[in-house]
This record gives structure tokens, sequence and C-alpha cells, in this order.
């Protein structure tokens, strides 16, 4: 489904904003709420919906028996996303519950680099080798195209950028490998990786016995290995994928990047970030969980240059003070009915 307006609030906390005041909080701890607009306005402390229904034809009114709905009912009628900033609080524009078509809950999932390895057997010894790194795809995410925090764009925390150079899938890179045994051969192989600028500031390498394994440094590049000795016309051991590449849930390159992305949607459009700067709400090194809520609007999809995508999406990512929410109870798992640690998406 197409997207319009897409805006990311981020709590550091478990707690949500809470009191009658829009531009205020019960708790100093507390960064993102759910504002209700019914009859008494405020910020939610109970659940936004019922997920469950009693489909016991006995009259009772305990909880056991109840029977889990993909597609809850709503309590409330008007709500508003919001984060405490400074001076202002932002926020959603105010959303219909009848308009929200889905709500998607994803517990935090950790990134995995892609990384290959070669290993030289002990007829390389003393050869003349090559190996070939075949470009599948490079990095695309928002962090390899602004201009600042560096230290999360790597993930290996050398803080080096994806070469420019390497533009494009499909281009190839050489370097060369020899040594008086297979272990020297290896150790030979890192060392040039090393000493070349893009191969390095694109990949880590570490020998063991001979098997060098290659790391991406950064999500979403992935490569493949091709392994030939010139001196015998032999081809050294490649595995391509020895660990594939999984971008996970609620990294903090995912959610900084998000941010940074969706800057413009509060009203800066200075996206070069010059020359103000603008405050970072998500913190390298933190772990979140994840929220999506997608909800249709009154923009006609169909006219202009552009058009309009047919849902707007407000996502909240929230982290146990840095550290992954995992099953701890969360007041946002309270407000829109899911069990922390356990994905689950509503649709209507």
């Amino acid at each position: 489904m197409g997207t319009n307006l897409s805006q990311v609030f981020v709590s550091d906390a478990l707690t949500a904003l809470s009191g009658t005041t829009f531009n205020s909080s019960g708790a100093a701890g507390d960064d993102v709420g759910v504002w209700k607009l019914d009859a008494t306005a405020g910020y939610m402390s109970t659940a936004l919906l019922q997920a469950s229904i009693d489909t016991d034809a006995e009259a009772d009114d305990s909880s056991t028996g109840l029977t889990a709905i993909n597609n809850p009912l709503w309590l409330v009628n008007d709500i508003q996303i919001v984060q405490r900033a400074s001076p202002n609080f932002i926020a959603s524009p105010l959303i219909s519950t009848r308009n929200i078509k889905s709500i998607k809950y994803q517990n935090h999932t950790g990134s995995t680099m892609h990384a290959g390895t070669v290993t030289f057997a002990s007829d390389d010894a003393g050869d003349d080798c090559n190996v070939k790194i075949i470009v599948r795809s490079i990095p695309t995410d928002y962090l390899n195209f602004g201009n600042e925090n560096t230290a999360i764009a790597d993930f290996s925390n050398g803080g080096y950028r994806f070469p420019v150079s390497v533009s494009r899938a499909g281009q190839l890179l050489n370097i060369g490998a020899t040594g008086a045994d297979a272990s020297a051969a290896g150790d030979d192989l890192v060392a040039n990786i090393q000493a070349n600028a893009v191969l390095n500031a694109m990949m880590t390498a570490s020998n063991s016995s001979g098997t060098v394994t290659l790391t991406a440094r950064h999500p979403g590049f992935i490569f493949d290995l091709y392994a030939y000795n010139n001196t015998d016309s032999t081809e050294p051991a490649v595995s391509n994928g020895s660990a594939k590449f999984d971008a996970g849930v609620g990294n903090d390159w995912q959610v900084v990047g998000d941010e940074m992305r969706c800057r413009s949607r509060y009203g800066n459009f200075n996206r070069m970030y010059f020359p103000q700067a603008q405050t970072t709400y998500g913190q390298n090194g933190s772990a979140y969980d994840k929220i999506v809520i997608e909800y249709a609007h009154n923009w006609p999809s169909s006219t202009g240059i552009a058009p309009a995508g047919d849902l707007n999406q407000a996502v909240i990512y929230f982290t146990n003070a840095g550290t992954d929410p995992g099953t701890t109870g969360s007041e946002f798992a309270t407000l829109f009915g899911f069990t922390d640690g356990t994905d689950i998406e509503y649709r209507w």
C-alpha cells in the first residue's frame, strides 16, 4: 500500500505520556503517548481497542473463554499520536479510529550482516591467488545518504561510509593473496584488504588457519566471492552467504534513519542539516520495538504530478531506556492490545 504522510515517534521509555494537558505529561520520563479527543480529552492509559470477545453463552464476566479477533473493536473515536519535544510537542494529524486500516507490532530483532569465506588449501602455498568480490546489492538506507551518524551507518563501529565509487550492483573488485602456507595466504589476503581503501570501507576481514571471513560493514551490502589460483589453475573454496543479511526490526540505524527521513513532516524542511541543528531522538546503540499505524485520509490520491499515497503512516519506536523491551510489560502493549515480545497485526 502506498503511504503519503509518514511520521516517526521515538520513546526512550516503556511508559506513555499521561495527564490532561496536551503540551505536558504527568511523568518527566515519558516521551510518546496517545491523546484522546472524545468527551473528556487527555492522554490514554487504558486500552484503545478490544482485541478479544466472549463467545461463551454462559452469563459471566470472567476473562476466561475469550476469543481473539483480528479486527478489534475500537473503544475511542478520535486520537493523535504525540511525542514530547521542545519547545512544543509534535503530533500526528487528528485520526478518526474508523479510518485506521492496520496496526502492526514487531518485537526487536537484531541485524545480521552478510558474510562469506575464502579457504586456502595446502596446494595454494606459495602460489599467486586472486579473489574477486562481486557486488550484489549496495546500502540504500537513509543514513548512507545523510551526512551525520557515521557511527551507526557502519555496523562494525569503524566509522566508515560505504564508498561512493561502488555505486551499483554488478561491480567487480579484485584483490590478491599469496603465502608460504594456507594460513600465510589468509593473512596476506586480510592485509591486502585492509590496505585497500575501497575494500576496507566495505568489509572487515579476519583469518583463521587459512579460512578468511569477509563481513559487510553496512546493512544492505551483499556480495559474492570467487577465488582462483593463477599458478596452478585451481580454485580455493568459497562460501557465499556464510551469514545472510537480515535487516531485523528496531535497530538504531533503522530508527535514526527513519527519524531523519521524516523530519520535514514536523515542519522542518532543512533536510540537508545546515545551517541549523535538529534534535535526534533515536539513540546510537538502542534497541527498539516497533508499532506501525496505517490510516486512510480524505486527500485525493489521483490528482497532482505526484499523486498522494492511499494511506498515512505513524510509526512508534519504543525502548526500555536503550535496551530491548523484550517481554517486559509496556504501556504501549496496554494501549494497542498486543503482548510484549509477540508480533501481531490487526486489520480493518
